[in-house]
């Protein structure tokens, strides 16, 4: 090789690029504005996250209260809605149910009236007091006591009110020992305490005796005759019996009340719930008649109703609602301001606390219920 073509050798070796002086990694600057938009990105992902799940939370909080509250008023509407519905549609009420001071039980005094207001002061210890403590009702609350018959009536073949005092039923029935039963034809009705529960004609639960046992049930007497006045044990004779022609037909239903109010959870005086105190036997086949308590709705706060009464004489519908306290005379018939419609004011909370500043949202909604056995027609 001669020197023209050593040079020109050289000279293409140094115009080369140098592979090991050019090649560098990220440099302390670079990484760090990476992780920068790295934790920026997934900062604003998780904030979209977060984001979507506290409204998909407040959503389904709030569509829980609305559920809640669709549910109460159906079944609180339905109940106030039958107050004082019967078989035979009859308003003479003979009740021989004594307590153990002698009275009728509040929660069986059909004359009184079948529904029954209770403002937020006032107390009604014999179904369930203002209280504290687990299940008792919350002060400042309103509550509301319904009484009617339920839907399983029974169609009585016979009676005989003097021997063994006993309803013979046309068919099979579930009633036992200490029930409490509403007897009725289109003339009067009673209310009693079943005393024995037998069967007969290939029938189960047919024959129904009401006679008075002071040892184990609270009939006063044996005698189921309407008289005035209605806090006096009857003392009349009564037949209910559809043997006569001229006889119309008699009813044998279940007594059913229910006791409407807001409570306490447990000793936690910040949970509330929607609670209903219905007739029940004490414990398991129990004998003793006690109004037991369910819960029907959590998370309820509160509950107002006002009422709307009509002149019975004039049918005219008074201009404003009113308090429980506002009415004199709950009796089904009274002639002065007779109670057509109640309106139920139900205030709940989600239970997530799901508002802004970290606290539960509540929501107030209002259901109006007409009673049915008290809508007539009135000539404008």
């Amino acid at each position: 090789m001669n020197s023209l073509q050593t040079r020109q050798l050289s000279s293409a070796i140094s115009r080369r690029p140098n592979c090991l002086t050019r090649q560098h990694g990220l440099t302390l600057i670079e990484l760090m504005i990476s992780m920068v938009i790295g934790l920026v990105l997934v900062g604003g992902v998780l904030s979209i996250f977060v984001t979507t799940n506290q409204t998909a939370k407040l959503n389904d909080n709030l569509m829980r209260v609305q559920e809640d509250a669709r549910g109460a008023f159906e079944v609180m509407a339905r109940d106030i809605r039958e107050a004082g519905q019967n078989p035979c549609g009859s308003r003479k009420v003979a009740n021989v149910l004594r307590d153990a001071g002698g009275a009728i039980p509040v929660w069986t005094d059909w004359n009184l009236g079948t529904l029954r207001g209770y403002d937020n002061t006032e107390d009604e210890a014999a179904i369930k007091a203002i209280g504290t403590t687990d299940t008792a009702r919350v002060t400042g609350t309103d509550a509301v006591l319904v009484i009617k018959t339920g839907q399983d009536e029974n169609t009585v073949a016979s009676h005989d009110a003097t021997v063994d005092k006993r309803f013979v039923l046309t068919a099979s029935s579930n009633y036992k020992v200490n029930d409490i039963a509403f007897v009725c034809d289109a003339l009067s009705s009673a209310i009693f305490q079943i005393n024995t529960v037998s069967g007969g004609s290939g029938l189960t639960g047919n024959k129904i005796d009401h006679g008075a046992d002071s040892t184990t049930n609270m009939n006063c007497d044996d005698f189921l005759s309407y008289s005035t006045p209605v806090t006096t044990c009857p003392t009349a004779l009564k037949v209910f019996d559809n043997t006569q022609p001229a006889t119309p037909e008699v009813k044998l239903a279940p007594l059913m009340s229910s006791f409407w109010y807001v409570g306490y959870v447990g000793n936690d005086q910040s949970k509330r719930s929607l609670y209903r105190s219905s007739i029940t036997r004490s414990g398991t086949g129990g004998t003793t008649i006690i109004m037991a308590t369910d819960e029907i709705i959590p998370d309820v706060q509160d509950l107002q109703i006002t009422y709307l009464t009509r002149d019975g004489t004039t049918g005219a519908l008074a201009s404003n609602w009113v308090d429980a306290t506002a009415v004199t005379d709950w009796a089904d018939d009274d002639t002065t301001a007779q109670v057509v419609a109640v309106k139920l004011d139900l205030t709940l909370q989600t239970t997530d606390k799901v508002s802004a500043t970290q606290t539960p949202i509540q929501r107030h909604l209002i259901h109006v219920v007409a009673l049915r056995n008290r809508d007539v027609f009135v000539s404008p």
